[in-house]
């Protein structure tokens, strides 16, 4: 305990999940400020309530991360309420459905992109330029996916908005590691979430959808949303001070890569 001690954090898509998950062990781990950005208010806010431990200081902010100004907003509004620049960004948030590329519509694309792709850049880009300021370092934590690796059928979109915030990551960590801000990125396998089921219940076949998903794994079981975080909140400490650039996956065995 006591890993993140004194550290500022943003955690988006901490409404429910492996974001809710990722809020509670910063908190656990000594995290003085935190602040959850979510579309879902009152999943945020149901976040607080099961993780105040009454010391840090957990505030909730509505935000659309695909809308620059909303983030922008948001981000400015804690900084001040913490009184100081975020140690720590995590970009949790993600959305999909499952379909066929060519019976999937642009409509649909789009809104994939805004949620997966669009927000991370608009994330890092407002929280990196307080962090550079600020001269003590920090840590990005992308959320991609094995889909993001691998690529997915019936989640073609999702796959590429995945895969690049993969290959974006390592960049920012190339161009920041001059700063000592570490980015990373995790990538879930399968991983027991309302988003795992909303992609389940999207196919066209979601009572062997376990099974399947199941049969692919080495380990030959759904991950847990605290297994991810577990990872997470590794990257976001100091024991993992010499990893730069990295994509891990916490999938099972799904995806070995090395």
């Amino acid at each position: 305990m006591g890993r993140l001690t004194g550290k500022i954090a943003i955690v988006t898509g901490g409404g429910s999940g492996i974001g809710r998950e990722i809020c509670r062990q910063f908190v656990d781990e000594g995290c003085a400020a935190l602040a959850i950005f979510d579309i879902d208010e009152a999943g945020a806010q149901e976040t607080i309530a099961q993780i105040d431990n009454g010391q840090a200081k957990i505030l909730a902010y509505k935000v659309d991360v695909g809308d620059l100004a909303t983030v922008d907003s948001a981000v400015t509004a804690f900084h001040a309420a913490a009184g100081d620049s975020p140690d720590i960004l995590v970009n949790n948030v993600g959305w999909d459905q499952a379909y066929w590329f060519l019976e999937s519509q642009p409509d649909f694309w789009d809104k994939l992109i805004h949620v997966n792709f669009k927000g991370v850049l608009n994330t890092c880009w407002t929280v990196l330029k307080l962090m550079a300021a600020a001269k003590r370092g920090g840590r990005i934590i992308n959320v991609a996916s094995d889909a993001g690796r691998l690529g997915a059928a019936h989640e073609a979109v999702y796959s590429g908005c995945k895969g690049g915030v993969i290959t974006f990551t390592k960049a920012l960590a190339r161009e920041h590691s001059r700063d000592n801000i570490l980015c990373n990125v995790v990538s879930p396998g399968a991983t027991r979430t309302a988003g795992y089921d909303n992609v389940k219940y999207s196919r066209p076949d979601p009572e062997r959808f376990d099974e399947k998903n199941e049969r692919q794994i080495p380990l030959r079981r759904i991950g847990e949303p605290g297994e991810v975080a577990a990872m997470i909140t590794f990257l976001a400490s100091d024991d993992a001070s010499y990893v730069q650039g990295q994509i891990i996956s916490v999938s099972g065995g799904l995806t070995m890569v090395g």
